[in-house]
């Protein structure tokens, strides 16, 4: 596999789980996993280059080092092609990734010369990841001023989550990470943030 060819469509996730690594000749590896899409799991696999896993790896901090050494021992002793990282067997239980952007976009076949895409979607082609900043401490706050300010509270929650549905909006119409993020009014880091998180709160029951 020399080059993957996808559609236009990019889909934005937040999280996603791999059972298993495919390693073959090629600068690129097959994921077999999950999907997860409004707080439910979907069995999907997933097709990447070296250098998004390697950045998936770094935005993972403690999950980093165990997979990573998983790969580097498979590849020091790769002796059939294709090879078969179990992680689950590897590590008692599938890696999931979480607290970043997953670019993804459909793969695709030409019949007759028109690129049409084929894996509905049970397949996609991670074509990069975005690391989501941290979560901002909030101050201590005495039980009276909190009462005072649930109202205000909730609006500032659904004005955060307008916000991040324009920035994943704008992220829909392909515009690049920095440009949907200025457009949509969360250039700040801790804006997106709070942002991202507000968007959360709905699907988490918070």
């Amino acid at each position: 596999m020399n080059k993957v060819h996808t559609t236009t469509a990019i889909t934005n996730i937040q999280a996603i789980s791999i059972g298993q690594i495919i390693m073959d000749d090629s600068n690129y590896l097959t994921l077999w996993g999950h999907v997860q899409l409004e707080e439910v799991w979907h069995l999907c696999d997933f097709v990447t280059t070296y250098e998004v896993m390697n950045t998936m790896l770094r935005y993972g901090h403690d999950k980093h080092d165990a997979v990573q050494m998983t790969i580097v021992k498979k590849l020091e002793n790769m002796r059939r092609i294709p090879e078969i990282i179990d992680l689950e067997t590897e590590l008692g239980a599938a890696v999931v990734f979480d607290n970043m952007t997953f670019c993804l976009q459909k793969p695709s076949l030409q019949p007759e010369n028109n690129w049409e895409p084929y894996s509905d979607e049970e397949c996609y082609y991670i074509e990069k990841v975005v690391a989501l900043p941290p979560m901002p401490a909030l101050p201590d706050l005495p039980p009276a001023a909190l009462a005072g300010s649930r109202n205000s509270l909730t609006e500032c929650i659904s004005t955060f989550q307008h916000y991040y549905a324009l920035y994943l909006g704008f992220i829909e119409l392909e515009l690049e990470e920095e440009a949907a993020r200025m457009e949509a009014g969360l250039a700040d880091d801790h804006l997106f943030s709070m942002a991202y998180h507000a968007w959360q709160l709905p699907a988490s029951g918070q």
